[in-house]
């Protein structure tokens, strides 16, 4: 990647997630409750077996009624997980509960990695994917590490969901040919459907 493309990132990482940050606890509340709700009819979901969700972390859209609802309606859940701080390999755990998420890499929650919980990407039907910003062609910017891009690739587009506030949304993001776009975004305001199904 060229220096000048990763500052441009850079730049849209602190622009995005010192706006993201600002954001009032109990809107945020609101506003995931909106996102929970667009889910709900979004057809992917209704159709999925095993969904990936995130634990979200620090200003993100808040995905802890959004598990517990898809564990009470009886789907399977699973949670990005890494061994330790440094690992590149991001895995995909499965929980019954999100008690279970009790251990912490880089913060962020996550189950303790057995590998008779750990299911393959094939297995997943709708992955609900972070991100401190996104365009509406579906690209992301992350935190920089790289754990989703890694996880991404032959992924189905289709089967690929961001989830975010609706003032993470931009026109175009800086991007370099290995990014690979979400299928669609959910926010609290709209659907945005990159891949027509």
């Amino acid at each position: 990647m060229s220096d000048y493309l990763e500052s441009e990132k850079r730049k849209v990482r602190f622009d995005f997630l010192s706006l993201r940050n600002k954001i009032d606890p109990v809107l945020a509340t609101v506003y995931s409750d909106s996102i929970l709700a667009r889910i709900k009819k979004f057809s992917a979901y209704e159709k999925a077996k095993i969904v990936l969700f995130y634990l979200s972390y620090g200003s993100e859209v808040i995905t802890d009624f959004m598990v517990k609802s898809a564990i009470e309606e009886g789907k399977i859940v699973a949670v990005p997980a890494i061994g330790i701080v440094g690992d590149v390999k991001m895995q995909v755990v499965k929980i019954a509960r999100l008690e279970d998420a009790n251990q912490s890499v880089y913060g962020i929650r996550q189950p303790e990695i057995n590998p008779d919980d750990t299911i393959t990407k094939n297995d997943v039907d709708l992955a609900f994917i972070p991100a401190i910003a996104f365009d509406v062609n579906g690209h992301r910017i992350g935190y920089g590490k790289g754990h989703y891009d890694r996880w991404l690739k032959r992924m189905p587009i289709n089967k690929t969901v961001g989830l975010a506030y609706d003032f993470q949304i931009t026109d175009k993001l800086p991007t370099a040919q290995h990014d690979l776009p979400v299928g669609a975004i959910i926010t609290e305001k709209r659907i945005i459907q990159v891949i027509k199904n």
